[in-house]
């Protein structure tokens, strides 16, 4: 019996073991496919030629999975994302039955909307929730809402996810152990119980603005006289709040600035990032925007000049914009209020960073636009 071996007329055959050559196809499983014996067999004169024929992608074809292998192992990983979608951990598993009395007007698979409000640092932001079987998954802006007008930011709309975080609490635990709230109430009753006029007993909570949750806290005040109550909250601005309460001479009573941005043609910012932060965003975003279009030749449009000490998105749609440090910023602040004609105003001076020429066309433009301006201030 005779062997015919084809050999590439481009490479040299010489060197290729025969033997091995059938020991690794009798190994290999399927449908395999080669141009040549020295591809099959790997030999060093096939190496030396891939790197003279492909110079620049030797060194990744080295380095790198073969073409099919790598195709083989998507396509697996592929199929296995697919298989773990499908399946749920026993943890996760609930029965799925039907209603006992089904809800009049609900449609399977058809979404209820429900008009709720989501706070922060104690501002509420109207937003309508999209439910399915019970289950919120979107969050939008409510338009009948005057701090949204159907708007939301990123931080709203992710809200929902909170609701199936995997580290988020499931039951009451003490010490990594789980209680009822019966336990819970007992131990909360018997520590209660040692403090008769709740003299060492404080409650810590983030700023509340729940008429409902006041009231019940304001209940357990007036059982405990000697407790105390205690907001804090690392998004509310403290020092806002002092300031204008001395500012208004509120009589003690926390206020807070409401701006008509849609009315104002300047716009002067120390720090505030009024179109992405703090309470009316969304509304203050709107009406500055508004006044942005222009769609007629007697159309105006406002003007914005930003002073901050980070770069803010506000920042960015700025007409006129400047980056001092915090200290300078209030120190220009105090200058500019000076200029504009407010008497005693503490550590007014005009930085050394900031060009006189510029600092005059901003007291100017305030001047000239008198009734018609707004000057906004950041919670630090």
């Amino acid at each position: 019996m005779s062997v015919a071996v084809l050999v590439d007329p481009i490479l040299d055959a010489g060197g290729v073991d025969l033997a091995a050559v059938r020991a690794k196809l009798a190994e290999q499983q399927g449908a395999a496919y080669w141009r040549s014996l020295d591809e099959l067999a790997d030999t060093p004169d096939f190496q030396e030629f891939l790197r003279k024929e492909f110079p620049r992608q030797a060194a990744p074809l080295e380095a790198s999975l073969d073409r099919r292998d790598f195709l083989k192992l998507l396509g697996a990983s592929l199929a296995l994302g697919g298989l773990t979608a499908c399946a749920r951990p026993p943890a996760a598993r609930e029965a799925i039955v039907p209603y006992v009395q089904a809800p009049e007007h609900r449609i399977p698979g058809k979404p209820a909307y429900f008009a709720t409000a989501l706070l922060d640092a104690g501002y509420a932001e109207g937003v309508l929730a999209e439910s399915h079987e019970g289950r919120p998954t979107h969050v939008e802006g409510n338009p009948d809402h005057p701090a949204s007008l159907g708007a939301t930011h990123a931080i709203a709309s992710a809200a929902v996810l909170s609701l199936y975080d995997p580290d988020r609490s499931q039951q009451l635990a003490e010490n990594g152990q789980p209680r009822s709230w019966t336990q819970f109430a007992d131990a909360v009753g018997g520590a209660l119980t040692a403090l008769p006029d709740g003299a060492r007993l404080r409650l810590l909570t983030e700023t509340v603005t729940s008429l409902t949750l006041a009231a019940e806290i304001e209940a357990l005040l007036a059982t405990y006289p000697g407790a105390r109550w205690h907001q804090w909250d690392p998004q509310r601005g403290d020092g806002a709040v002092a300031g204008l309460r001395a500012a208004f001479d509120a009589g003690g009573a926390a206020v807070a600035p409401v701006f008509d941005l849609t009315q104002a043609d300047v716009v002067v910012s120390f720090g505030a990032d009024f179109t992405n932060a703090g309470p009316g965003r969304l509304r203050y975003a709107k009406d500055f925007a508004r006044r942005r279009r222009v769609r007629s030749a007697e159309d105006g449009m406002n003007r914005l000049w930003m002073v901050e000490t980070s770069p803010t998105p506000t920042g960015t749609l700025a007409d006129h914009r400047k980056a001092l440090a915090p200290a300078e910023l209030a120190a220009l602040a105090a200058w500019v209020a000076t200029e504009a004609g407010v008497a005693d105003v503490p550590g007014a001076a005009l930085p050394e960073r900031v060009e006189r020429a510029w600092a005059d066309a901003l007291v100017e433009d305030l001047r000239g636009h008198r009734g018609r301006s707004a000057v906004l201030a950041g919670h630090d």
